[in-house]
């Protein structure tokens, strides 16, 4: 076969001696091609570098193939193994994804959602940014792009959602310490323009308040989500009149930042002082971190948001969805529960 500058669907086809529709039918790796023709396509089309020009194709089907992944932080540990799972999900159902880091940028989310509407992608797994509103969101909704809320809900948007309670989870955290017998606990780190933090220290507050310990907001220390805003502020929770015995950080991230800025004072975590997380990333159960923590089923959620989008494709006219997964605690030695062992 002489290999032309552009080959085509029916290059390929006569070549093999079946029909463009067999040849597209085996691309997209439909059930109704037999096996043995599908793999003989394939072959072929990588003997001659055919590639599929999905673009012209999502013109006459009007779907392409590809699904956006938006979250506001890939760096965290917690977002990646969501977007893994998701981005694992998808691709089991032939779907590329196309990845965004918005960065709690209302402007790149917008510009994201334009490009994805813009290139007729198929669908949109979204952790909005901070601030975002039923606005920001209305060119999905109009242009009826499918789209699942991740990890973070807006108000009034009527769309699928899949995430943790939150709420619950802080409770957990912070009832494990109190039934360690501590009654100075101090909630460390979270945004609270975003839901997700708000949720989290209201479990801390709910915690405190059925176990009838007094709310103290000079145990309330604001951060940033990272392990060095956590060790840089350490010494200031150390430092105030009556120091908490006990450390519960809105995240792992900020829960082994408060390990790393004790074990540099000399300070034993769990010993000296009780340290707890929240989102069980792998990190927590490294030998050094021995972090007890709060599971919150991150793959679990990546996978559903995945699975909601394709039954959304199947019936966009079906009410919106929401799955919240339930919170589990998993202690290990930073909190002193295992210090004998």
């Amino acid at each position: 076969m002489v290999q032309k500058k552009h080959l085509t669907l029916k290059d390929i086809a006569k070549e093999l001696g079946v029909s463009t529709a067999t040849v597209s039918l085996a691309i997209n790796n439909s059930s109704l091609v037999a096996e043995k023709t599908r793999l003989q396509v394939l072959s072929k089309i990588k003997e001659v570098g055919y590639v599929y020009n999905r673009r012209a194709a999502s013109l006459i089907t009007g779907k392409s193939g590809m699904v956006g992944l938006a979250v506001h932080d890939f760096t965290n540990p917690y977002f990646t193994e969501v977007c893994a799972s998701a981005e694992k999900t998808l691709a089991q159902e032939g779907r590329m994804s196309l990845l965004c880091n918005s960065h709690e940028s209302l402007a790149l989310q917008e510009r994201f959602i334009h490009a994805l509407i813009e290139h007729n992608s198929d669908g949109l797994l979204l952790c909005p940014v901070v601030g975002t509103e039923v606005a920001q969101l209305q060119p999905l909704l109009t242009r009826g792009l499918p789209t699942v809320l991740v990890t973070r809900d807006v108000e009034g948007a009527n769309m699928d959602f899949v995430g943790n309670d939150e709420r619950y989870s802080l409770h957990l955290a912070t009832r494990h310490l109190i039934n360690l017998g501590h009654k100075r606990i101090a909630f460390v780190g979270g945004n609270l323009d975003a839901k997700a933090a708000r949720d989290r220290r209201a479990g801390y507050v709910d915690a405190l308040k059925l176990n009838n310990l007094p709310f103290d907001e000079g145990l309330l220390f604001d951060c940033e989500n990272s392990s060095e805003a956590a060790e840089k502020i350490l010494p200031d929770i150390l430092s105030i009149d009556s120091p908490p015995t006990a450390i519960v950080g809105f995240s792992d991230l900020i829960a082994l930042g408060v390990i790393s800025g004790l074990i540099e004072l000399g300070l034993q975590p769990g010993k000296d002082i009780a340290v707890v997380g929240c989102d069980n990333i792998s990190e927590s159960s490294r030998h050094y971190s021995q972090l007890t923590t709060v599971n919150v089923q991150k793959s679990q959620i990546g996978q559903m948001a995945a699975t909601f989008l394709f039954q959304r494709l199947l019936n966009p006219q079906m009410p919106p969805q929401r799955k919240i997964f339930e919170s589990e605690l998993v202690i290990r030695r930073s909190c002193g529960a295992y210090l004998a062992s």
